[in-house]
């Protein structure tokens, strides 16, 4: 009895506030909210694709918060059993803002030689003597010469210990980002070519790479070089690979030759918006958010009627929900109290939007509308606000209504709205 009394208790507001987390992919593990399951048109063809090609390169894109990572951990929780899969992460490793082709090649090398050391053991001797001479002209190319004291990696694990030192060093460096694109990518990708086809003979199952955190990259340069200008680097490489991708370079002016080089780029849908107000709990728009919540049992802490209005704001983007979740439950908890109420609702909101006033300028302003007004053309000139989640695309509504505004910026554009009529007004 003791025992179920204990299962049935209902877990602390710092209990919560730990799992919603939203810089931790859903489902990964231990204090990681639960995923939670869509239907997804994009992650039906990846796995499709995947299944009829082993070696299959594939990107993934969508706004930042809306779920990317988390359908990656589940896509690698479904191929293990019949491919090699390993998983990176770019901004856990290197950092979003070192990005390029080099550094890239590196990360995947590190996490390729890990995913062997952890689950197969030690490498054969005869491949790491062979790495060690690209190694060494990786070194090189960083300024990082091995002196004659320093002796060779004689194993696996020595090898990895040299590539996590590099990754450290590239991640804290202070050479311009220009002279990083300057670095010639060969050796290293001889590497992974090297390792990936011994990983795959040796495990007896295709290698799949999955590739989380590149749609941050922010630099155009950073882009086009991993994308584009050098994508033949990790192209060319023995295995499947699916990668996130930046949304404002669908829509940007790369946009076509990315189609070119990858083929179509699977786009990831934000989740439906309920409307602000409503009693309905079987609103399925309202569902997705609720199951969060029922699944770190904060059901009691948030009631249907303040999930409904955090859910409308976050636009759909499930990060969104939960930091604006978390947000909450930090006003509870400073207030002493047991659950959320309507009025840390409101600070939230607030918050949010005294936050985005002061950013906003006109010229975004102008931006949005002449996207909406037109029905979705001129995105292009408003791929800042396209990648911050202020406009939202949406590819399950219809075609003229793709691109809508965040919820929490409608008050911003209507203000605005008034303010050239007025000024349109007091011309005659």
């Amino acid at each position: 009895m003791a025992k179920k009394a204990a299962s049935s208790k209902k877990p602390s507001l710092k209990t919560i506030l730990r799992r919603l987390n939203p810089n931790l992919p859903a489902g990964q593990r231990g204090n990681a909210m639960p995923r939670v399951a869509r239907d997804s048109n994009a992650l039906r063809q990846i796995r499709t694709h995947l299944s009829a090609d082993p070696l299959a390169k594939l990107l993934l894109s969508g706004h930042i918060g809306v779920g990317k990572s988390t359908e990656l951990v589940q896509l690698a929780g479904e191929m293990q059993s019949e491919r090699w899969v390993v998983q990176c992460s770019v901004a856990e490793t290197l950092g979003v803002h070192n990005v390029n082709t080099f550094s890239l090649l590196v990360v995947l090398l590190e996490a390729s030689i890990r995913s062997w050391i952890e689950k197969l053991g030690e490498m054969p001797p005869g491949l790491v003597e062979e790495l060690v001479g690209d190694m060494d002209e990786v070194l090189s190319g960083l300024g990082l010469v091995r002196t004659s004291e320093e002796k060779a990696p004689k194993d696996g694990q020595e090898l990895l210990d040299v590539y996590g030192h590099i990754l450290q060093r590239i991640a804290l460096r202070s050479k311009p980002m220009g002279q990083m694109f300057s670095l010639d990518p060969t050796p290293i990708a001889s590497s992974c070519e090297l390792v990936l086809k011994e990983l795959e003979s040796t495990a007896g199952k295709p290698v799949l790479i999955l590739i989380d955190d590149l749609d941050k990259v922010r630099h155009d340069e950073a882009r086009d070089d991993v994308f584009l200008n050098r994508a033949m680097a990790w192209l060319r490489l023995p295995c499947g690979i699916v990668s996130t991708l930046p949304l404002d370079a669908v829509f940007s002016s790369v946009g076509r030759e990315l189609d070119h080089l990858w083929g179509d780029v699977q786009v990831l849908d934000p989740l439906p918006v309920p409307a602000a107000e409503g009693d309905s709990l079987d609103d399925p728009a309202l569902q997705p958010y609720l199951s969060m919540l029922r699944s770190i049992g904060a059901q009691g802490v948030f009631s249907a009627l303040q999930c409904r209005k955090l859910a409308n704001v976050s636009s759909g983007l499930p990060r969104a929900f939960v930091s604006a979740c978390a947000t909450c439950v930090r006003y509870a908890l400073d207030s002493e109290g047991k659950h959320v109420r309507d009025h840390h609702i409101d600070l939230v909101l607030r918050d949010m939007m005294d936050r985005w006033r002061g950013r906003l300028e006109d010229s975004d302003y102008q931006a949005l509308i002449d996207v909406v007004d037109s029905e979705g053309a001129n995105v292009p000139k408003a791929l800042q606000l396209l990648r911050d989640g202020i406009l939202v695309r949406d590819g399950t509504a219809a075609p003229t209504e793709q691109f809508r505004l965040a919820t929490w910026v409608e008050p911003f554009v209507e203000a605005y709205r008034r303010r050239l009529r007025g000024n349109q007004k007091a011309l005659f």
